[in-house]
């Protein structure tokens, strides 16, 4: 029956099968480890297994993932694209909750990040977004070479393959896009749905024709991505199934004899000789109390993410010297950036209920024994088309200043505002106290400023059409946040550090909030193309009509402190800046330890940050390879 051997569903149980069989050779024993490796990877999630899969390239070179997760089971709900509009097991994240935030209404928070093999990519809303040109040349003009545009599209394109959807599906949902953009044949893998909510071509065609945002043909991909443009998301193209930095970096090297994964374990610190990293202590997750030490022929690289890699690096020694002697750590290094810069993307919701909808919502994918879901159910497991292969949407729209203010003269005089700020009333106490973590400040914070008046990217809407929640989140904010140990015990998941993302303490970010709210309502009631659906505002509501009441209803009912994107926390700039990093992302003071993560993105991009790390993974693969054919 040759039908069923060239069937999909009969091509995804063996691609399950040989993931399946190719992913057996996993440590779970920590006593298991071999007393050395020539590289040890502190974090299992997207940078981790990229710089895993080229280091242990060849087969000369052992390697260590030290993964505080296991590997998720491959079902549906985290294969399947439609399954990402929602929150997935609470097992497989790390629940890390905020300090209460006098700018959210003294609220708290919890930030999710992925505890697994392949971290977020695993859970996440599947968006592949990138950032402007802008975004990496500003990188570039904090002092860190070969970190601008150019450099970093050319690894967006080693890391990244757009699956083109068909001639039938770009005539019908009306996709505009560029191939320049990826690569060819690059491991991950991203693709458009079969599938659009009718209502998201009315918000589109509100954007562009009543409230005149650019629509971009080519997917911003560019590096101009202010206006309105559609985006893929990670999946397979052929089997409409999620694509993760596991499945595509890990799973298909998992044979290599070279490369061991160690799970459910995660890395204490890192044990530094003579200014020299020489290895880690590693720790199983359900036992604490147990430890091996692990040493390294080469380097110890930091993977563990935005809040535990600054953990790691704090329980090693390295960070302010006031904290780590408060908590009797012996110094190592003095490096006050470690902990600093928090950076995310705080979002506001506006609900909206939609008194003339289309009959086709998401109303339709989530009533228990919906015919359209059994329907749609049918569809996908058949032909991998449908409703189902659709996560959040594909279409946002950016903003720039001239989009948000009223008019130019309201532009200048919000720029204006900027020169005028005592910048160390809204930093976190530790900057007036550090004159370099001050100065990498002010760094930024000029050039955020040029980005603004060239009309960058400040806010972000993100819309699915699925229904009348519209969300918008902040791209630049001017706020940084802290992420500090408080104890010495390293589990990051019993102790994990303490938190302050001190989102909305700069003046300039609480005034975009407000105009964020504003844009988003002036888009809903003066847009002729939504007129028919007879929007009715939920919340905030309506009575909220001041900039003071603006500001509270987000401070206290709307607003939060990020998009699950953290970064920021061990930057990459100079020393002299705050800077834990060098541009060959070497942390300053201490020889064969790097951090790969985002927590050394020096200013957060205008875009869903997995994208930007696939490429920053990959150039860090590079540097590492280069700096030992150097022998440095």
């Amino acid at each position: 029956m040759p039908w069923i051997i060239h069937s999909p569903l009969f091509r995804l149980l063996c691609l399950f099968l040989i993931i399946a069989l190719a992913s057996c050779k996993v440590v779970r024993d920590i006593r298991d480890l071999m007393s050395s490796y020539d590289y040890i990877i502190a974090g299992g999630g997207l940078s981790g297994l990229v710089v895993a899969n080229r280091l242990s390239a060849d087969p000369k070179t052992s390697v260590l993932i030290v993964e505080y997760g296991d590997l998720a089971p491959y079902n549906w709900n985290l294969s399947m694209p439609h399954y990402a509009k929602f929150t997935q097991d609470g097992a497989l994240f790390f629940q890390t909750p905020t300090i209460p935030q006098g700018t959210f209404g003294n609220r708290t928070f919890t930030l999710g990040v992925g505890a697994t093999v392949g971290g977020g990519t695993v859970v996440n809303g599947m968006a592949v977004t990138r950032g402007e040109r802008l975004d990496y040349d500003s990188w570039e003009k904090l002092g860190n070479r070969d970190w601008g545009w150019k450099e970093v599209l050319t690894y967006l394109r080693k890391s990244t393959s757009l699956h083109s959807p068909s001639k039938d599906e770009i005539q019908r949902f009306g996709y505009k896009f560029s191939q320049k953009g990826y690569g060819k044949n690059s491991p991950y893998q991203v693709s458009f749905p079969s599938f659009q909510f009718p209502d998201a071509y009315a918000l589109a065609d509100g954007w562009i024709k009543d409230q005149g945002v650019e629509f971009r043909d080519d997917g911003a991909t560019d590096g101009e991505i202010v206006g309105l443009s559609w985006f893929p998301v990670g999946a397979d193209g052929k089997n409409r199934t999620r694509s993760s930095a596991r499945r595509m970096y890990y799973d298909p090297v998992a044979h290599r004899y070279n490369l061991d994964l160690l799970v459910n374990s995660y890395v204490g610190r890192v044990n530094i000789l003579a200014g020299k990293a020489i290895g880690v202590d590693v720790h199983t997750r359900s036992d604490p109390s147990s430890r091996v030490v692990v040493t390294t022929k080469h380097e110890v690289v930091l993977a563990a993410g935005a809040l535990h890699t600054p953990q790691i690096l704090q329980l090693s020694g390295i960070g302010p010297r006031k904290l780590l002697e408060g908590l009797n750590i012996t110094v190592v290094e003095n490096l006050v950036g470690v902990g600093a810069n928090y950076q995310d993307h705080p979002s506001f919701r506006l609900s909206f209920r939609f008194n003339n909808a289309s009959n086709i919502t998401i109303l339709n994918l989530t009533t228990p024994n919906s015919p359209f879901f059994e329907t749609a159910w049918a569809e996908y497991m058949a032909f991998r088309t449908g409703p189902l292969t659709q996560s959040h949407g594909n279409l946002r729209a950016v903003f720039s200043l001239s989009n948000i203010a009223t008019s130019r003269q309201h532009s200048q005089s919000l720029l204006d505002s900027l020169s005028s700020i005592n910048h160390t009333i809204h930093l976190p106490a530790l900057y007036s106290s550090h004159p370099s973590l001050l100065a990498g400040y002010l760094a930024q914070h000029k050039l955020q400023t040029s980005n603004f008046a060239s009309q960058s990217a400040i806010l972000e809407n993100p819309f699915p059409g699925s229904s009348g929640n519209l969300n918008i989140q902040l791209q630049k904010p001017l706020s940084r946040g802290t992420v500090h140990i408080t104890s010495t015990f390293p589990h990051p998941g019993l102790s994990p550090p303490e938190l302050n993302p001190n989102a909305l303490s700069h003046p300039w970010d609480v005034q975009m909030a407000i105009l964020a709210v504003k844009l988003i309502r002036r888009f809903v009631f003066t847009s002729p193309a939504l007129t028919h659906l007879q929007p009715e505002e939920i919340t905030p509501g309506e009575a909220v009509k001041t900039d003071a009441e603006i500001e509270q209803a987000v401070r206290e009912r709307i607003g939060g402190p990020f998009n699950a994107h953290p970064c920021g926390t061990a930057a990459m700039m100079p020393r002299r800046l705050g800077g834990v990093v060098d541009d060959r992302l070497r942390v300053y003071g201490v020889k064969g330890l790097r951090v790969v993560d985002a927590s050394l993105l020096p200013i957060i991009p205008a875009a869903h940050l997995q994208a930007t790390m696939y490429a920053v993974a990959e150039k860090a693969a590079d540097l590492i390879l280069e700096d030992a054919a150097r022998g440095k």
